[in-house]
Formats: structure tokens, sequence, C-alpha cells
């Protein structure tokens, strides 16, 4: 089987200033709904069966225009949800390093088991995304499914499937609308091929 893992498109930032952003509710931008277009469209060909995503309005957006480029419909999986950054959401990068500056080196000394107040450390995160992966995995052996989700939960599984330590997850590239092409064959999962650009 494939499984493309797709993350949400780019996202409205107010004001324009990127922020901490694990379970905030932030809709898609312009280009983010035309990176979820080109997802659609490079899916088209692909024999997809089943689409999930997050319950979060970033990933269900971008999966209603994947759904309607397929004509398929997609099923919310709560467990897909990015990585609750607890009382550091929607609080800008130099805020936090600002306010927090030794959580924040604590963060960056060890990153799967740092734990901000009221949030989620990545080992939980990496836990939960590897648990609701393989169970989609398994429930749909020998079809072609799509699982749309956010840069947390998708670099969770990248970690697992190619062995990288989880204190160096920040360190995977993904772009908006970055598409992840895994071959299942009830032995191993392989990453087969990655798609940042279209066209």
């Amino acid at each position: 089987m494939n499984i493309y893992l797709v993350r949400h498109g780019e996202l409205d930032w107010e004001d324009n200033i990127k922020k901490c952003i694990g379970i905030t509710d932030i809709d898609l931008s312009e280009e983010g709904i035309k990176q979820a277009e080109s997802a659609g469209m490079f899916l088209k060909d692909k024999n997809i069966s089943k689409i999930y995503t997050s319950n979060l309005k970033r990933c269900k957006k971008s999966a209603k225009i994947v759904s309607s480029i397929l004509n398929i419909p997609y099923k919310i999986e709560n467990e897909l949800v990015e990585i609750n950054m607890g009382i550091w959401e929607n609080k800008s990068f130099e805020y936090i390093k600002k306010i927090y500056k030794k959580e924040y080196e604590d963060r960056g000394n060890n990153v799967s088991k740092f734990k901000i107040e009221n949030g989620e450390t990545f080992q939980e995160c990496y836990e939960r995304s590897n648990r609701i992966f393989k169970k989609l995995s398994e429930e749909n052996y020998n079809d072609n499914i799509v699982i749309i989700a956010h840069s947390g939960v998708i670099k969770s599984i990248i970690c697992f499937i190619e062995n990288i330590p989880l204190d160096e997850i920040l360190s995977i590239k993904l772009n908006y609308g970055h598409i992840i092409r895994i071959s299942y064959n009830k032995k191993e999962y392989k990453i087969i091929q990655k798609i940042s650009k279209f066209g």
C-alpha cells in the first residue's frame, strides 16, 4: 500500500507574525488554499481510497479541498492533532525567547522530553502520532490512503520510519503542502518520495 502524508497549507498569520502554533486553531491563507489544491491535483491519479485529517481547521480545510478534487469523503481523527504547546500557544517566538529564556534553552537541550506548562512533550506527540499512523495503515492495508496532518505529527512519523533520534526532530525540513509517500508491505514502512513543489 501507499500512504501519503500531507502537511496542511500555509497559515493565515495575524499581522504576518509567525507564532508558536500547536493546537491553536488557525485557518489557511490564500497561498495555503493553493497549496492544498496542488496537493489534491498531485493525488488525483494515485488511486486513493480514504482521506484522514486532524480536527484543526487548517487541516480540515486542506482535507476538504483534497476531498473535493478526489471526490472522496474525509474522516477526522483527533489523534492527528498537532503537538500541544501549552502556555506558549499563539505567542511569538520573539516573546517566548524573551519571557521564557531558560525554558526555551532547556527545550533546545532536551527536545524529546521537554514539556512546557499545560503542554505536551515531543515524546508524547511521537507515541500518539505513530499509534494512529499504524492503526490507519493496518485498517486500510491493500488500499492507498491520504493522511493530512501537522508538522510535529508528520516529523514524528518520519523519525519512526527512518530511525531518526527524536531529539533531532526539529532538524527535519517540511514545507507547507509537503507530501511524503510511504510504502508499507506488512513488514516495513519505507519513505519512497518527498514532494515539496508541484508543476
